[in-house]
């Protein structure tokens, strides 16, 4: 009866949600605290079987999400800034918790969980904002990884800990035991696997279902929370291709399950007393001033620009699934009591909720602009050239009929090592956003002939468009990926261009945009194409 009921108000609530056009997990909680207060419901338990095969699940697809080759060349810089931000924050959670009276283990718990950031909130959102392969963005994803990981390790530690250090250290041994078999044996052999019988996508996601079980059933007989297996089996088929095929339709699974634990959850809490209100208040300040400083401060040689780091530690500034798993493990072992539990997961939960409203781009360029940072170098005068807006592998051949035409161009990159490849081609080019008012001015965009952005997101083309308005501003070209971006952009006064005819129309335009010499004309025209393409919008 009672796992009826968890999913019925799952449902409601999350139907209510939609309707209301608000944060679903608010609502969860409210709906699980209503069916706590009606008479003749069973007494429901976070701790119980069903919530936590909810919660595996929702760590198995954090799991999933973890890739470590999208990482990319950020992999030591996410080394770095997630141990620091891991270190920094739970040791100044640790130190407030202290000083408002909590005893040490408690306090500990505290520190620990404010720790870690939300995996699958941080992607979601990152994939929305199309800023999954941003260079800030694979750095979001490795400190992720590395801060699960030493989570995953802190959680098997404490569950080993009631038979003093030897157990906490058997515990942590068997995991790293099952971790390399997800990273050694798993995950290199699955993909092999898979192509070798050819499955489908329904028996690869059983299969998926399959291995989270295996390896949650195998941290069960080592004595080790059912999470620890189900996030290392996430985390084991996050490689390419295997990934990518499962991680949609796990999702809608696992937004069912998250549902009905959020729903469990709510009907564990209760409220609670002042004194954990008022860790719960100091933590959430902990969390939202001390990660973007911590980030900032351990991420300054990675080459990135000042306001992708801002925007990078807004991002991470949550407590996380592991955090919820946390509670319920120390409340399960007797170090929380119902107080700073409910305490430590209303911190996670009103972190979540916040994390879309906090870390948003007017945030991120808000904050940049106030922070100090050295003034950006700007070129010799140049007049009538062309500005290229992002050059990555993608426009490698643009860049090159760009540099056919004989004017002076100019590369706006925010990844440092694109920027050293071109200087050392004698490309002239500048690090940094180029939606960046201060990078504009740098390059003299006022003055240039056309500006051509492969941006991806819609905001950033606007914003150069704002800063290029007046009666002399150059011809911006901007890629577009679908009809939406193209009519705001169109209407802006951009020319844009469908990435489905990106190559052909951007040739065409160029031309059209800049002149070229009758050489370079050969190159960037064909005969049968003299009107732009169907993708584009004058």
């Amino acid at each position: 009866m009672i796992t009826t009921l968890l999913a019925l108000a799952a449902a409601a609530a999350t139907g209510l949600a939609q309707r209301l056009r608000v944060p679903a997990v608010p609502v969860l909680i409210l709906a699980g605290a209503v069916l706590a207060a009606m008479p003749g419901v069973p007494t429901l338990d976070v701790g119980d079987p069903v919530p936590q095969l909810a919660l595996a699940f929702l760590v198995f697809a954090a799991g999933l999400e973890l890739e470590s080759g999208r990482v990319g060349r950020q992999r030591s810089a996410a080394l770095r800034v997630g141990v620091a931000q891991f270190v920094v924050v739970g040791a100044c959670g640790i130190l407030a918790a202290v000083a408002l009276g909590l005893a040490p283990a408690p306090a500990a718990y505290v520190g620990l969980g404010l720790g870690a950031s939300s995996t699958i909130v941080v992607v979601r959102l990152l994939v929305e904002r199309r800023q999954l392969f941003e260079p800030f963005g694979r750095l979001v994803l490795g400190v992720l990884l590395v801060q699960d990981l030493l989570m995953i390790v802190a959680l098997a530690a404490l569950a080993g800990s009631d038979e003093g250090v030897r157990g906490a250290g058997v515990s942590v041994l068997w995991t790293l035991l099952l971790g390399f078999v997800a990273y050694a044996v798993v995950r290199p052999l699955a993909p092999r696997a898979i192509a070798r019988i050819d499955l489908d996508q329904e028996t690869l996601v059983l299969a998926a279902i399959a291995m989270l079980l295996a390896f949650a059933g195998a941290a069960y007989l080592l004595d080790l929370p059912a999470v620890v297996g189900a996030f290392l089996a996430g985390a084991s088929l996050s490689i390419f291709p295997i990934g990518g095929m499962v991680r949609a339709p796990i999702a809608s699974v696992g937004t069912f399950f998250a549902a009905v634990f959020f729903v469990a959850l709510g009907s564990s809490l209760e409220i609670p007393p002042a004194e954990d209100l008022a860790v719960a208040g100091v933590s959430l300040l902990v969390v939202f001033a001390v990660t973007p400083i911590a980030v900032l401060a351990t991420a300054g040689r990675t080459g990135l620009s000042q306001r992708g780091l801002v925007e990078a530690g807004l991002l991470l500034a949550q407590c996380g699934e592991l955090t919820l798993v946390l509670a319920v493990i120390g409340r399960s072992l007797g170090h929380l009591d119902e107080g700073l539990f409910s305490a430590l997961s209303l911190v996670t939960v009103a972190s979540m909720v916040l994390t879309p409203i906090v870390a948003t781009d007017r945030n991120a360029w808000w904050l940049s602009a106030r922070l100090p940072r050295p003034a950006e170098k700007a070129l010799p005068p140049l007049e009538d050239h062309v500005i290229l807006l992002g050059c990555g592998t993608n426009s490698a051949v643009l860049l090159d009929m760009l540099l056919l035409t004989g004017r002076p161009v100019v590369v706006v990159d925010r990844d440092a090592a694109v920027i050293g490849r071109l200087r050392g081609r004698d490309v002239a080019a500048v690090c940094g956003e180029g939606s960046d008012p201060a990078i504009l001015d740098a390059v003299h965009a006022r003055d240039a002939k056309v500006v051509i952005s492969t941006m991806r997101r819609p905001v950033d083309n606007a914003r150069v468009l704002r800063h290029l308005r007046g009666p002399d501003a150059p011809t911006m070209i901007a890629r577009v990926f679908d009809d939406a971006d193209a009519e705001r952009l169109a209407a802006l006064g951009a020319k844009v261009v469908s990435e489905a005819e990106v190559g052909a129309a951007e040739a065409v335009l160029v031309a059209a945009s800049i002149g070229h010499p009758p050489a370079a004309a050969e190159s960037l025209h064909s005969p049968e194409r003299s009107v732009p393409p169907k993708g584009l919008v004058p």
